[in-house]
């Protein structure tokens, strides 16, 4: 069939008076939407088909940037302004995914091959630097990012009611940063479910502009912490020779007092010499000159 698939979205801003609406008309079939949780973009997959293989991948703003305008005769405003309107930010074509997981502390998005039939390619992109990373896991079928957005977990499990799960061989879960790093991998033989512990609260963006404008009295209180960790780690790491030390010096003890009791028995068997006595040794010293090399220089 030649028959032409397109979507239109209708996106309200709520916060506005009167809640505006804006149509946003994309001439493709779109198979996935996901919102930027900190930030005002949002990114879709779309194709010509969508059975195919290859799609792309568009962000958008619900925000524009304009540039300041440069009249003639007039003092330049150098201020950007933002204006309420939807604009496109980039396309990235020739994708293999088919779902997107953005990251909950925003800027960053994996690009994600689920499924029985899929890769397991993952793509880490920052969409503020325009950066990426490729990294692979085989059959995962579910990403799940950590609260504050700086890990990210990929699993492979099987379904939770039981049966016969075919990829079994496959179950288990990766640890990643945000930046496509691996940190971790464990498997097992029968693995059904990965979860976060919640958090009650992440920082705002004003405690985290606090937090920055006060780095120096944080950084110190933090290479305290690391400075008391690693004393930790190492009386744990030395825990078995600071044991075998102490042991040592208790046996040379012991034996040290077991030949001071033994100082009486030995005179009456030396017929009253103690040989401890240092007055009873008769000290010469000894002076032995080496020559190690001679040389001969005339001189007129």
């Amino acid at each position: 069939s030649k028959k032409t698939l397109y979507n239109n979205l209708e996106l309200f801003r709520v916060n506005e008076p009167g809640i505006p609406v804006e149509m946003l008309d994309v001439k493709d079939a779109v198979m996935s939407f996901s919102w930027e949780p900190q930030g005002s973009r949002f990114a879709i997959i779309h194709a010509e088909n969508p059975s195919s293989t290859k799609v792309n991948v568009t962000f958008y703003d619900m925000f524009k940037t304009l540039e300041p305008e440069k009249k003639k005769g007039k003092k330049a405003n150098k201020e950007k302004q933002i204006v309420a309107e939807v604009n496109k930010v980039e396309t990235l074509e020739g994708k293999g995914c088919n779902c997107i997981f953005w990251s909950p502390a925003g800027g960053t998005i994996i690009l994600a091959a689920l499924g029985d039939s899929a890769s397991g390619t993952l793509e880490f992109y920052d969409v503020n630097s325009k950066t990426l990373t490729i990294k692979e896991h085989y059959r995962a079928n579910q990403v799940l990012w950590d609260p504050s957005g700086r890990t990210v977990c990929t699993t492979v499990s099987q379904p939770i009611g039981g049966g016969h799960f075919k990829f079994a061989m496959d179950n288990g879960y990766v640890l990643w940063t945000f930046q496509g790093k691996q940190l971790s991998q464990a498997s097992f033989e029968a693995f059904y479910q990965f979860q976060w512990r919640p958090r009650e609260k992440l920082s705002t963006r004003e405690e985290i502009t606090e937090i920055s404008k006060n780095l120096k009295k944080y950084e110190k209180q933090f290479n305290a912490f690391d400075e008391a960790k690693k004393r930790r780690l190492r009386l744990e790491e030395t825990k078995g020779k600071r044991k075998s030390r102490a042991e040592f010096r208790a046996t040379m003890a012991r034996l040290a007092d077991w030949r001071a009791r033994q100082k009486q028995e030995r005179m009456e068997l030396l017929n009253g010499y103690d040989s401890e006595d240092e007055e009873n040794f008769t000290v010469k010293e000894v002076t032995i000159e080496t020559v190690l090399n001679t040389k001969e220089e005339l001189i007129y």
